[in-house]
């Protein structure tokens, strides 16, 4: 049995992890929100809205990774109290990184196409 704390680093990230998941959802809304309002004008708004829509998908497929972590974070740390197995901490810590940094690439992506897109949108 070992008498390290190393089983709270994990825990540590999940408010970081928390904020991002605010953030994405407030992203998500707010293009919900737009997408919306742009259906209204479907003909004139058509090429926008299936841009928004695939912006939609990226955000939501970023939030899915970003519970992910969160949840694998939470199991790493649970786990290393619970069973003390190094290696099984060290896999979930691991694809707990993984997964946050596979979501802050798809937000990364979502932040470059927006600026191409909002500049499409407002050139209509």
């Amino acid at each position: 049995m070992t008498t390290s704390m190393e089983w709270y680093g994990p825990l540590t990230i999940l408010p970081a992890v928390g904020l991002l998941v605010l953030s994405t959802s407030g992203f998500i809304i707010a293009l919900s929100e737009e997408i919306s309002k742009l259906s209204s004008e479907k003909e004139k708004y058509m090429e926008i809205i299936m841009l928004k829509l695939k912006q939609l998908k990226r955000l939501g497929i970023a939030n899915g990774f970003l519970y992910g972590s969160a949840l694998l974070f939470l199991m790493a740390g649970i786990l290393k109290v619970l069973t003390h197995a190094n290696w099984i901490f060290n896999y979930l810590l691991i694809a707990g990184v993984i997964f946050i940094a596979t979501a802050i690439l798809f937000l990364l992506i979502h932040a470059v196409k927006s600026v191409s897109i909002r500049s499409k949108h407002l050139k209509l």
